[in-house]
């Protein structure tokens, strides 16, 4: 932005340059009310983006802790932790299955002893 000002000051000095004096206090005069509008423009914009940003902060934080809030409602459901200790009971149950299984078919398989299956 400021080499953006300061090339378009540049190019109007220049051609100030060939101007009568009146018309280059003139030309000055407008660019530095020019330049005031841009930074007083450039700052307002700052200001508004920041405040925005810290809107967006104060949002996501309250969802957050809502989250966190409704997280630990549901954790301390009874039905919640029934269906939790239900599943935990079918996946130890399921595992102890497969186990079994595993070792009936090593028991009742026809294996050699390299742990092939013999022909």
């Amino acid at each position: 932005m400021r080499t953006l000002i300061t090339a378009g000051a540049l190019g109007l000095m220049l051609a100030v340059a060939g101007c009568s004096k009146a018309d280059q206090q003139n030309a000055q005069a407008t660019t530095q009310a020019t330049t005031q509008d841009l930074k007083q423009s450039g700052q307002e914009t700052g200001d508004q983006v920041k405040a925005d940003a810290q809107k967006l902060g104060s949002d996501l934080k309250q969802s957050a802790r809502k989250s966190g809030d409704d997280l630990k409602a549901i954790s301390k459901d009874p039905e919640v932790k029934k269906a939790a200790n239900d599943l935990k009971a079918s996946l130890k149950e399921l595992g102890s299955s497969v186990k079994d299984a595993s070792k009936k078919h090593d028991d009742g398989g026809n294996t050699t002893e390299s742990g092939k299956r013999g022909r």
